[in-house]
Formats: structure tokens, C-alpha cells, sequence
């Protein structure tokens, strides 16, 4: 009859059993420390990724894995994720741009109701921005399709883990923000069209705006969801597996936010320096909701208020993707001191609704130390 195992053996397998079954893909990964006591012996649990007690054996009840923390999950050679960056952006950028490409080609050799098309700019011009406005729509859609299809091949990650903590997507987080971004956009808008202090030009282009609302409502939040999943949440779990401060990978990810998009005729219409500023802190303040309130729900209802509002509200007269809002911003540089300390009251104010709402308090303390 063969011996009984000692203890010192059941736990040493009790240890190796749930790496190996939490780790199967990254053995060489740092197991992230806790200070959970086990309720059946009161000793310390010295791992966080273990199914049972090293010390007694007892199931340990599982429990949500932080935002952060989700990165550990799936394939993380650093290659694959040099490997995924570079084919998402080329699939979203390039291979997403083929029909608004063929569309053009096609507007080349036969004229179709009046529209026409530049290669050089690709931009659909004729009666309606409509057009224009769904095909580059397409491009977010075929990014989206992508994101999924790779992340699945190339990391065998679950979606829902780079997007929150949470066991399903709150949407009603991401409706909550929506209407708060619109209610501190309707305040000043308001303000400057009764005081007669604003420079915004009516457009009137009523028919069309309805249409690109139509097309706008199935697109956007689409394009929103999909840079949001990218930047705070793929991108954000990525570099918190090389860098253990929330600040840097804060600045990291803002930084490569804001860059991208110098792509745009926007910053070369309102100023680069301004344009750079505030897409960095516009990056800042949507990363740091998606740190502390554990997924980017928040971030991508923001998001959509945002890019609907500049596509049915108030446009830009240079704008990456034209359409025809209610109103007009005229092109001029725009000064760099009002516009931050704007943006910097606007997140402020956003970011205390928020904490009060979702009891954020014990949780900033706790970051603003990090």
C-alpha cells in the first residue's frame, strides 16, 4: 500500500497544479502577490491565481480578476503583441479603406447621381456628405471585425476581459456617460448662442443632417467603441505587463492617442500644439475613469457623445470625416491657455459626477499615491 502524501508535498502540488492551470501559455510571468487569508486555517494565501489553499487544501471561492490584472490572461509573448498591433492597424487603415478605394474607382469611370471623388484625399463630394460619411464609416467596421478575429487568433483572449472587469459590459455606465458629456456640452453652447458671443455659423443643411444622423447612430459608436477598446483597453493592458506605474502607462498610451492623430487635418487647421494638448489630455482623463472605475464603459459612452456631437452639433470646418451639423466652427488657431484650462474644468466636474455616482472616492485616493 503506497504511503500518504505529506503535506509539504500536497502543497507544493496545490501550488504548481493552479499555475499551470491559470498559466498554461506564460510560465515565466510574475505571479502577482495577495494578502487573502484563508477562512478554513487562517494562514496566508500566498498566491492570487490559485484555485485552492496551499496550506490546507480548501477551495478558495474565485473572484473577478481586476482590469489590470485581465492582461495576464491568454497568450503574452511580446511578439504577439507586436505581431497584433501591427495587423490590426493595417487591416483597420488599409484593408478597411479598400470600399471607400473602389467606391472612387467606380465614381472615376461612371458618374453615379452627380458625386465624384478625389483619389489623392478620398473624400466623396456631391448633393449629400452621406456617402462620404458611410464609407469611411466602413473602415471603423472592418477594424472592429478585426480586433475581435486577431485578438481570438493571435493572443486567445476573451474580448470581454480587455474591455472591463466586470462579468458583462455595462451599457448602462456607457449611457450614463453619454448623457453627462452631452449635458456639459448643451451648458456653454447654450450660453454662447444667447449671449451672442459665439462664432458658430448655422448651416442649415437639414435634410442631409437627418440622413448622417441615421448613419451616425449605427457607426459611431462603433468607431468609439472600437479606438476605445484599442487605446484604453488593449493598449493600456499591454503596457501594464512592462510597467507598474498607472501614471506612465497613462502617459504612454495618451501619447500614442495624440499623435495618431496629427494624421488629421484638423491640428493643421486649429493650431498643432493646441490640437496635441488637448487630444493628450482628452487621452489622459478616459484612461483614468477606465483605471479607477475597471473597464471602458464610461470611456466609450463618452466617446460617442463626443464624435456625435462634432458630426450633428457643432462641426469642424476641416474635419477628418466632413458632415453636416447643425452648426459650423470657423477655421482659426485656437488659444492654447482657455482651451486647457476648459478641458481640464469640463474633466474635473466629469470625473466628480462620476466618483459620486459610482463611490469612486476610496478609489481615487488610492490611485492619485500610484
Amino acid at each position: 500500500m503506497p504511503s500518504k502524501p505529506s503535506m509539504k508535498y500536497l502543497k507544493l502540488s496545490f501550488i504548481v497544479q493552479n499555475i499551470f492551470v491559470r498559466y498554461p501559455h506564460n510560465m515565466d510571468e510574475t505571479i502577482r502577490e495577495t494578502s487573502k487569508i484563508c477562512l478554513n486555517c487562517r494562514n496566508w494565501i500566498s498566491s492570487s491565481v490559485a484555485s485552492y489553499c496551499q496550506n490546507c487544501g480548501a477551495y478558495i471561492k474565485s473572484e473577478t480578476l481586476s482590469f489590470l490584472d485581465n492582461s495576464s490572461t491568454g497568450k503574452n509573448n511580446w511578439w504577439i503583441w507586436i505581431a497584433f498591433t501591427v495587423i490590426f492597424i493595417i487591416v483597420w487603415q488599409v484593408i478597411g479603406s479598400l470600399p471607400l478605394v473602389g467606391f472612387c474607382w467606380l465614381l472615376k469611370i461612371v458618374k453615379v447621381a452627380g458625386y465624384s471623388c478625389n483619389l489623392d484625399e478620398l473624400v466623396i463630394t456631391g448633393p449629400s456628405k452621406a456617402p462620404n460619411f458611410l464609407f469611411m464609416h466602413t473602415t471603423f467596421l472592418i477594424g472592429a471585425a478585426s480586433f475581435y478575429f486577431f485578438l481570438k487568433i493571435l493572443h486567445n483572449k476573451n474580448l470581454l476581459k480587455v474591455l472591463t472587469e466586470r462579468i458583462q459590459f455595462d451599457y448602462k455606465r456607457s449611457l450614463f456617460g453619454l448623457n453627462t458629456f452631452f449635458l456639459f456640452a448643451v451648458i456653454p453652447l447654450a450660453t454662447t448662442l444667447l449671449t451672442n458671443t459665439s462664432e458658430l455659423k448655422l448651416r442649415g443643411d437639414v435634410p442631409d443632417l437627418l440622413l448622417i444622423t441615421l448613419i451616425a447612430l449605427i457607426f459611431v459608436p462603433i468607431q468609439a467603441g472600437l479606438e476605445e477598446a484599442f487605446f484604453r483597453g488593449y493598449l493600456l493592458q499591454g503596457f501594464s505587463l512592462l510597467f507598474k506605474s498607472r501614471v506612465l502607462i497613462l502617459i504612454i498610451t495618451s501619447s500614442l492617442f495624440a499623435f495618431l492623430h496629427l494624421m488629421n487635418p484638423e491640428p493643421w487647421s486649429y493650431g498643432v500644439g493646441t490640437y496635441l494638448i488637448s487630444v493628450f489630455l482628452v487621452g489622459m482623463f478616459m484612461g483614468l475613469i477606465t483605471l479607477i472605475d475597471g473597464g471602458i464603459e464610461l470611456a466609450v459612452g463618452i466617446h460617442i457623445a463626443n464624435n456625435l456631437w462634432v458630426h450633428l452639433i457643432v462641426g469642424l470646418e476641416d474635419s477628418v470625416i466632413p458632415s453636416s451639423s447643425l452648426f459650423i466652427t470657423p477655421n482659426q488657431n485656437v488659444d492654447m491657455i482657455p482651451t486647457i484650462i476648459f478641458s481640464m474644468s469640463q474633466y474635473a466636474l466629469l470625473t466628480f459626477v462620476f466618483a459620486f455616482k459610482y463611490k469612486w472616492f476610496d478609489k481615487l485616493k488610492k490611485y492619485a499615491l500610484s
